[in-house]
């Protein structure tokens, strides 16, 4: 009788779906977060030397060489393709 009970309870919650092995969907956006984070460091601490070795004056213009910096050595990320540094020069 026990087993019988068992087994129907076993049954019934493989069928009704409560242990199905369904995953969620990865969220695109995850990658661009990485991606703005990842430059967002990279730029600070590229702004950070320039200032360090007296390259700059201002914060502004070492934050703008430092973006430049990023794109060229960076060209296959998605921020430096929207920003047109990953396409090929114009002859």
């Amino acid at each position: 009788m026990k087993k019988t009970l068992i087994s129907l309870l076993a049954a019934a919650l493989a069928l009704s779906g409560c242990h199905s092995s369904h995953k969620p969907k990865p969220n695109p956006a995850v990658a661009t977060e990485v991606e703005q984070e990842f430059m967002q460091r990279w730029v600070d601490q590229r702004v950070h030397d320039y200032l360090a070795q007296g390259k700059f004056n201002t914060d502004a213009a070492a934050r703008a060489q430092a973006t430049n910096d990023f794109y060229q050595q960076y060209p296959y990320t998605t921020l430096a393709q929207k920003a047109g540094a990953g396409a090929p020069e114009p002859k």
